[in-house]
C-alpha cells in the first residue's frame, strides 16, 4: 500500500512543482488559443495543448468549454476527448517507463499487494479522477507503474474522459453561465454511473463466458 501512496504523493508534488514553475502559462495558453481567428488553427492549438496536459499545467477545463463553444458540442467534445485521452496514455507510459525505478525502494510483498490493491479499486480511481486536476494526471502515472493492463486503463480512461468532454462541451455550447462545483458533481456522479454499468457488464459477460 505505502508504494502505492508514495508513488502517488510523488506524481502529485511533481505536477503541483510543474503548476508552481509555469504558472503564468495558463494565461498564456488561454490568450493564445483565444486569439486565433481559424478554426482549423484553433483545433490543433487545443488538441496539442489537451494532449500535454500531463506535463504542462494546461487549463483542461476552460478549453473543453472552448471547444464546446467554438467547435459545436460534436466536434468540440471529440477533440477533447481524442486530446485528454492521448494525456492519459502519456502519464501511463511514463509511469511505465519510471517503474523499474520505484521497484527499487520496495520490497517485493510491497509490489504484489500494491498490484493487488489497484487490481481491485484503480477501474474505479481511474473513472473519478478524469474530472479532478493534479489528480488524474497522478493516476494515470500511477496506474503506469502497476500490472493493470493498457487495454483496461485505456477502457476506463475513455469513459472517464468521454463524459467529462461532453459536459464541458454540452457547457460551451449552450451555457452562458457556469458553476464549478456543480459541474464537477455533475461529472463526477456521471462518470461512476457509467462505469459501473461498464464494470456490470463485463461481470456478466465473463460469468457467461465461466459457464460456457
Amino acid at each position: 500500500m505505502k508504494r502505492l501512496l508514495y508513488i502517488f504523493l510523488f506524481g502529485c508534488a511533481l505536477i503541483i512543482i510543474t503548476f508552481l514553475l509555469f504558472e503564468d502559462l495558463e494565461y498564456r495558453i488561454t490568450t493564445y488559443v483565444n486569439s486565433e481567428k481559424s478554426v482549423a488553427a484553433f483545433t490543433f492549438l487545443s488538441f496539442s495543448f489537451l494532449s500535454f496536459d500531463t506535463l504542462l499545467p494546461v487549463p483542461s477545463s476552460l478549453l473543453m468549454i472552448l471547444n464546446g463553444k467554438v467547435l459545436g458540442l460534436f466536434w468540440g467534445s471529440l477533440v477533447s476527448w481524442v486530446g485528454s485521452l492521448v494525456s492519459s496514455v502519456l502519464g501511463f507510459y511514463l509511469g511505465r517507463s519510471a517503474n523499474p525505478y520505484f521497484d527499487k525502494f520496495f520490497s517485493g510483498q510491497d509490489k504484489s499487494f500494491s498490484n493487488n490493491f489497484f487490481r481491485k479499486f484503480g477501474n474505479t480511481a481511474i473513472l473519478i479522477s478524469k474530472p479532478l486536476p493534479i489528480l488524474s494526471e497522478a493516476i494515470s502515472f500511477v496506474a503506469g507503474t502497476t500490472t493493470v493492463s493498457f487495454r483496461t486503463f485505456l477502457l476506463y480512461s475513455a469513459i472517464g474522459h468521454l463524459v467529462v468532454s461532453v459536459v464541458y462541451g454540452y457547457l460551451g455550447s449552450y451555457s452562458n453561465s457556469l458553476h464549478s462545483g456543480g459541474i464537477t458533481i455533475i461529472i463526477l456522479v456521471s462518470t461512476v454511473l457509467l462505469g459501473w454499468l461498464v464494470q456490470f457488464f463485463l461481470k456478466q459477460k465473463s460469468a457467461e463466458k465461466n459457464q460456457d
